[in-house]
This record gives structure tokens, C-alpha cells and sequence, in this order.
């Protein structure tokens, strides 16, 4: 019986832990990337038209078309009011084997931190002999405050 009363109360608790969603470095704060984000929220490739390392922020509708204009594209959708796109372009690379990703975004204070991870091909790596340009663009609630760009291990 009293098994039973144990394992009625943590089947009850974890629904509530798990939506106590924090960041992987452990900061506490809450991530701004829901964990059911779907499709139509995160774009990433290797082939952009960006000719440096940029970081973008885009809050309206001018800020998202440039954005795009940076991947080489029309934007897919307009940018959602409730929502702001952070973008990392990580500028030409001489071959293939190269990405970055947008793993995390998190409030601190009033401002938003954006975590990325960067790909880079190791020296036995097949890859391709082309010159690309890869890009990450993610949404996430709209924040007021600055974005700044950390890169994660």
C-alpha cells in the first residue's frame, strides 16, 4: 500500500517538474525555446549569402526581410508579432563539414542570452571541396532587452 501512495505521488509530480524546463548550463533561468517547438520555428544550412560572422536579431517585419536576404532567400512566413528571430551566420568556409546550430536562449535580466554550437570538420574528415556559408535562424519570445550570442562547448 504504501508502494502505491509513492508511486501516485511522483507520477502526479513529474508533469509539473517537467515543464520546470531550465537551460543545460544549469543558469536556472528558463529556456525561451519551448520544448514542443515546431516546424516553421528554426531554419539552419550551409549555403547563405552572408559574407562574415554576423549576429542578427529581427523584431519586425524590415528586420526579417533583411535577415533573409542574408540566407539568400525570401523570408518562409511573415515574422509572428509575439516573436523575435536570432540568427548566427558563421561566413565563407572553404569546404563542406562546417554548421552551427541555435541550442539555447534564455532570459537574463532583461536581456536574452542566445546559445550556439559550431560544427567544424575534423582533420580526417571527408568533406566536400565547395565554399559555403552556414546560418542558423531560430524564433523565440519576443524580448525587449539585447541579445548576446555565446558560443557553447
Amino acid at each position: 500500500m504504501r508502494r502505491t501512495a509513492i508511486f501516485v505521488t511522483l507520477a502526479a509530480a513529474l508533469p509539473l517538474l517537467g515543464a520546470c524546463q531550465t537551460t543545460a548550463d544549469g543558469a536556472g533561468q528558463p529556456s525561451l525555446i519551448p520544448a514542443d517547438a515546431g516546424p516553421g520555428t528554426y531554419w539552419q544550412g550551409d549555403r547563405s549569402q552572408a559574407f562574415e560572422r554576423a549576429y542578427v536579431v529581427a523584431r519586425g517585419p524590415q528586420d526579417w526581410a533583411d535577415l533573409w536576404a542574408r540566407v539568400g532567400e525570401a523570408a518562409p512566413s511573415p515574422l509572428p508579432g509575439d516573436r523575435m528571430a536570432v540568427a548566427v551566420f558563421l561566413g565563407p568556409r572553404d569546404t563542406g563539414g562546417y554548421g552551427v546550430s541555435i541550442d539555447s536562449a534564455r532570459a537574463s535580466g532583461g536581456d536574452v542570452i542566445v546559445g550556439y554550437r559550431e560544427r567544424v570538420p575534423g582533420p580526417a574528415q571527408a568533406v566536400a571541396q565547395m565554399q559555403t556559408s552556414p546560418y542558423a535562424v531560430r524564433l523565440i519570445p519576443l524580448v525587449n532587452g539585447t541579445a548576446k550570442f555565446q558560443r557553447e562547448k
